[in-house]
């Protein structure tokens, strides 16, 4: 099985198990082969790991199905891990439009509004000008679509997290 991981570094690795046994495990990572040992010290995400002659201390602890928290020799990161069928998944969801839902980012007032409902957005496209902590910041949608509905009005006061603006995407999934 292949698996896809992305280091908090932005480092990419890509690893494919060849072999495994009790104990044992033949790898390519990202080309390379390697043959490892490990064992399960405690059941709870602490390993011993034999790679090349070297011995490692290894803690592993899942945050998500994806998200891990790795300890290997005292240093620590994170790593977003997917398998073969995770990542064709994923590639396929990110073609498709999303809707969106534009939040306050923090409590302010509400300068002016950009957008109509009715009116077709771009990625990007700004949405309407926002006033918190005497800045003005400019909310912009981040998929772009339709303007489905526009919550608020220009002088508005608005809480952080509520909904100025929603949009549906332009078109259906396929």
């Amino acid at each position: 099985m292949k698996f896809f991981m992305t280091l908090s570094s932005g480092r990419e690795i890509e690893l494919e198990v060849l072999e495994r046994s009790p104990g044992h495990a033949r790898l390519l990572v990202n080309g390379r082969e390697i043959e490892a040992d490990f064992r399960d010290v405690d059941r709870l995400g602490q390993y011993a790991v034999g790679i090349d002659g070297r011995s490692y201390a290894a803690s592993i602890e899942q945050h998500s199905p994806t998200d891990l928290g790795v300890t290997i020799a005292g240093e620590s990161f994170r790593v977003q891990a997917v398998d073969e069928s995770e990542r064709a998944a994923d590639a396929l969801t990110a073609t498709r439009p999303k809707a969106e839902t534009i939040l306050a980012s923090m409590p302010g007032i509400v300068v002016a509004v950009y957008v109509e409902t009715g009116q077709l957005l771009e990625a990007g496209a700004p949405v309407l000008m926002l006033e918190a902590m005497k800045m003005q910041n400019e909310i912009c949608s981040e998929y772009g679509g339709l303007v489905e509905d526009v919550l608020v009005r220009a002088g508005e006061s608005v809480a952080g997290n509520e909904v100025l603006v929603k949009l549906a995407p332009t078109q259906s999934a396929e």
